[in-house]
C-alpha cells in the first residue's frame, strides 16, 4: 500500500473543487473509511475560488428540479455535435438532484434579476452567487475533515511504474517545491485565461489583450491542463475558443457587462455599425458580438450608442453591470468627439439608421419584429430611432469568461488518454475538463462543475478505497 500524505488531492477551490471534495468526504464517511482529503488552492484565502467567487452563477434551469427545455439538443446543436451526448444527457439527468444536494448543504436558489432583459432560456441563481457555493461547500467539507491548503500551486504529476498517479508536485510562495504522495488527484483548477503564453498559443494573435472577466480568472493559468497533457492525457473542447462577454473596459469590477446594445446600435471607431444588434435575445447573442468586437473592430473596442429612450425600459440598470457612468453629449458630433470616433461617419450612420426604422410597437422583453429596411446591415428587432438627446454611449470590449480547451474525461471525471483509456487515479472537472465547442450554451458552466464534481468525488473515493487495508 502506498504511504500517502493524502488519499485524495483536489486542485482548485471553486465550484468544481469544493463539490468534489464534499462529495468525496461524504462518500468516505458513508463507507466507513477514514481518508485524508486535501484541496490545494493557489490563491490566498481572501481570493479563493477562481471564477466561481465572482460569478452570479446562472443556471439553465426551469426550476431547481428541471433543466430548461432542450438542454441536450442545445448543447449538441451549438457545438455542431462535437459534445458527447452522454455527457450532455448526464448533465440534464443529474442537474436537479445535484442542485437539491447543494441546497441541502445550505445554498438557496431563486429566479433573481439577471442582466438579460430578453432571454430564450430561464436562469436560476444561487442566492449570494458563486461565492455562496464555495463558502458553503468548503465549510461543509472542512467539517468532514477536508484540509484546504492555500497559496499552493500544483505544477506536475507523479506516476508509479504502472502509470498510475502516486503524487503531485506543489510549489509554495517562496519558490520551493515538494512532492505530496497521494493515490488520486482531481484537477479542478479552471482553464488558462490567466496565462498569456497559453492564450497566444491556442487563441492566437493579440489574445493576450483579452482580459479575464473577473480577478478570479487571473489565477487560472493552465498548469493543471498542461501537467495532464504531459503524461499522455487527451485534450478536448475547442482550444482556440473561449466564452466571451461584452464588458465596459473602463470598469475594474467583475463582469461589468454591457447588455443594453439590442436597444441601440454598436459602432466601431470608424463610426460604422458592424453587427445586427437585434438578431436574437441578448442571452443568445452577446458572446458572438463580443467576438466580433475583438476580431473585427480597430483596437478591439466598440461603442453602444443610444438616447434618452433607454431610461424608459423597465429594469434597464440590470443590463448595465458596469459601475462607470455613461458618456453623454447634447449632439452626435459632440458624442463622436468624446468617443474619438469618426464624426462624419457616425452622423451618417445614425441618420441612415433612423430613416430605416419602422413604425410599430417596441417591446423590450421579447422579439418584437421591429426590423430596419434598406440598410446594407439591417437590425432585426428593437429598431427605434436614436433622436432624443442628450445622447448616450458606453464603450464595450471583449472579456474572457473561461477558455474552452481542457482535458478529455468520461462522465465520472476520469481523465482519458488519446486511446480513450482512463489514467488511473487522475480526474478532471470544471473548466479543466474541456467540453465546449462553438457557441456556449449559457447557464451550464457552474452547473456542470457541480454535477461532475459530485460524480468525480464519489468515483475517486471508490478508486481510493482499493488501496485501503481491511
Amino acid at each position: 500500500m502506498l504511504e500517502a500524505d493524502y488519499d485524495l488531492i483536489i486542485v482548485g477551490c471553486g465550484a468544481a473543487g469544493t463539490s468534489t471534495a464534499l462529495a468525496a468526504a461524504e462518500k468516505a464517511k458513508e463507507t466507513g473509511q477514514k481518508l485524508s482529503i486535501a484541496i490545494l488552492e493557489r490563491a490566498p484565502f481572501e481570493k479563493r475560488g477562481g471564477n466561481t467567487r465572482w460569478t452570479a452563477a446562472y443556471m439553465r434551469m426551469e426550476n431547481i428540479d428541471t433543466p430548461a427545455p432542450n438542454l441536450v439538443e442545445d448543447m449538441m446543436e451549438f457545438s455542431d455535435h462535437s459534445i458527447s451526448r452522454e455527457y450532455a444527457e448526464t448533465l440534464q439527468n443529474e442537474a436537479g438532484p445535484t442542485l437539491r444536494w447543494v441546497e441541502s448543504k445550505g445554498v438557496d436558489f431563486d429566479f433573481l434579476p439577471t442582466m438579460f432583459l430578453t432571454a430564450s432560456r430561464p436562469r436560476l441563481l444561487p442566492v449570494g452567487g458563486g461565492r455562496a457555493i464555495i463558502d458553503t461547500l468548503s465549510q461543509r467539507a472542512r467539517a468532514l475533515g477536508v484540509e484546504i491548503i492555500y497559496e499552493a500551486t500544483a505544477w506536475n504529476l507523479s506516476l508509479n511504474d504502472e502509470g498510475a498517479i502516486n503524487g503531485i508536485f506543489v510549489r509554495s510562495t517562496d519558490g520551493s517545491s515538494m512532492l505530496l504522495k497521494t493515490n488520486a488527484v482531481v484537477l479542478a483548477a479552471g482553464g488558462f485565461q490567466g496565462n498569456k503564453e497559453m492564450m497566444a498559443q491556442y487563441i492566437g494573435h493579440d489574445a493576450h489583450k483579452i482580459p479575464p472577466v473577473s480577478e478570479g480568472g487571473l489565477f487560472n493559468k493552465g498548469e493543471a491542463i498542461r501537467m495532464a497533457l504531459n503524461i499522455g492525457a487527451a485534450g478536448n473542447g475547442q482550444f482556440d475558443s473561449f466564452h466571451a462577454e461584452t464588458v465596459d473596459p473602463r470598469s475594474k469590477r467583475e463582469e461589468a457587462g454591457v447588455m443594453l446594445f439590442p436597444y441601440g446600435i454598436l459602432v466601431n471607431q470608424n463610426g460604422q455599425r458592424f453587427t445586427d444588434e437585434g438578431v436574437t435575445t441578448i442571452d443568445e447573442q452577446y458572446e458572438e458580438v463580443a467576438r466580433k468586437i475583438f476580431y473585427t473592430c480597430e483596437n478591439h473596442i466598440a461603442y453602444m450608442i443610444t438616447d434618452q429612450k433607454i431610461y424608459s425600459i423597465p429594469n434597464y440598470e440590470e443590463a448595465l453591470q458596469t459601475d462607470m457612468p455613461p458618456i453623454i453629449a447634447d449632439s452626435i458630433g459632440e458624442l463622436a468627439n468624446k468617443l474619438d470616433v469618426n464624426a462624419e461617419n457616425l452622423a451618417k450612420t445614425i441618420v441612415e439608421f433612423n430613416a430605416a426604422c419602422p413604425e410599430g410597437e417596441f417591446v423590450y422583453n421579447r422579439i418584437d419584429g421591429l426590423a430596419t429596411q434598406g440598410l446594407d446591415l439591417n437590425k432585426s428587432n428593437w429598431s427605434i430611432p436614436i433622436n432624443e438627446g442628450p445622447y448616450i454611449a458606453y464603450p464595450v470590449h471583449c472579456c474572457n469568461v473561461f477558455t474552452n480547451g481542457g482535458l478529455a474525461t468520461d462522465i465520472d471525471g476520469r481523465v482519458l488518454t488519446g486511446d480513450h483509456v482512463p489514467i488511473p487515479g487522475l480526474y478532471a472537472v470544471g473548466e479543466t475538463s474541456g467540453v465546449y465547442y462553438g457557441k456556449y450554451p449559457g447557464g451550464t458552466s457552474v452547473l456542470r462543475c457541480l454535477v461532475f464534481g459530485r460524480r468525480a468525488g464519489y468515483h475517486a473515493i471508490s478508486y481510493v478505497n482499493q488501496f485501503q487495508t481491511t
